[in-house]
């Protein structure tokens, strides 16, 4: 089962730098290292309704976390989906998405 740590500490889904979301997206299209990543599953959590909200639809879901990826360069990426057996995500300071990173990007 993949693992997924979070040091967005301003994420709405890290509960103790672990991610509570189970369906989660990373981008990164043209991404040659991790700066070109993120983690587009990000909610600021001022938006709480709309996490809880959300988190409640993924309770029904199996209890399996899936990692979408459209990082087409990184080596975890199998089929649009990332394969690592665990994925941490940053930076601590992130106000907004395009302030994360995967940190667990590895180039083919």
């Amino acid at each position: 089962m993949t693992r997924v740590s979070c040091n967005a500490k301003t994420c709405g889904y890290n509960d103790c730098s672990q991610c509570n979301k189970k369906n989660i997206d990373v981008e990164g299209l043209f991404a040659k290292s991790k700066i070109g990543t993120f983690c587009q599953s990000f909610k600021n959590p001022h938006d709480s309704q709309a996490v809880m909200k959300e988190m409640a639809n993924e309770m029904s879901l199996d209890s399996n976390i899936h990692v979408s990826c459209s990082a087409n360069y990184c080596l975890h990426n199998k089929d649009n989906y990332c394969e690592a057996k665990e994925i941490k995500i940053g930076t601590e300071e992130a106000k907004y998405r395009s302030e994360t990173q995967c940190d667990s990007f590895k180039l083919r």
